[in-house]
């Protein structure tokens, strides 16, 4: 279709279509073999598929010149490479509310029960009838 650019339009939008879904994959597989980095990996997916309409725009149409036209089907063939990055993109971000949700209920919870637990474990002040709970448990022999 176009002779300057570097691949044609439908081989650039499959390959971003093949890697938008490699990606997320990818990160999952990596993420599985070392858990400690599973963040790391994820925000380099998130990247990719943001980048990987753009790169395949750059690759597949050829650069205009400001004279030269641009046909309008040139701009729909990208159409499913963006709507399939959109909706994986808003996984993504539906994914990190719920982990920064359930980070920030953690978070609330341990410092209740962290309260409590200085409460409970406080020593008793020197005249006080209260004695302590574990001295009430029997010993075991």
């Amino acid at each position: 279709m176009y002779d300057h650019s570097i691949l044609p339009t439908e081989i650039a939008v499959l390959l971003g279509l093949i890697c938008n879904i490699g990606a997320p994959l990818l990160a999952f597989w990596a993420a599985g073999k070392l858990p400690r980095l599973r963040l790391w990996f994820h925000g380099l997916a998130f990247a990719a598929i943001l980048v990987s309409p753009l790169m395949a725009m750059a690759l597949g149409l050829p650069g205009l010149l400001p004279e030269d036209e641009d046909s309008p089907e040139a701009r729909f063939a990208f159409l499913p490479l963006i709507v399939e990055a959109a909706i994986i993109l808003l996984l993504y971000c539906l994914a990190a509310a719920m982990l920064f949700s359930k980070s920030v209920q953690t978070a609330i919870a341990d410092w209740h029960e962290g309260d409590r637990f200085q409460r409970m474990n406080a020593r008793p002040r020197p005249g006080s009838s209260r004695r302590n709970p574990v001295s009430r448990m029997p010993r075991s022999r």
